[in-house]
């Protein structure tokens, strides 16, 4: 069994929110690719952000 490395952390309160515009049917395939693995839209765009965030600090070094 694997780590959970994805998420909020644990003890981590929920406390702003990000909106996006993009078009139904982009949202619809997105929203059905990740049911089928398992996945939610909230932790999964939660890592993109902070892996982002990541590689950013570390281009600018």
């Amino acid at each position: 069994m694997s780590n959970k490395t994805y998420g909020r952390p644990t003890g981590r309160i929920k406390t702003a929110k990000i909106e996006i515009a993009i078009e139904p049917e982009i949202k619809d395939e997105f929203m059905e690719l990740l049911r089928e693995e398992g996945k939610k839209a909230s932790s999964e765009i939660g890592v993109w952000i902070r892996e982002y965030i990541k590689n950013r600090k570390e281009q600018q070094k």
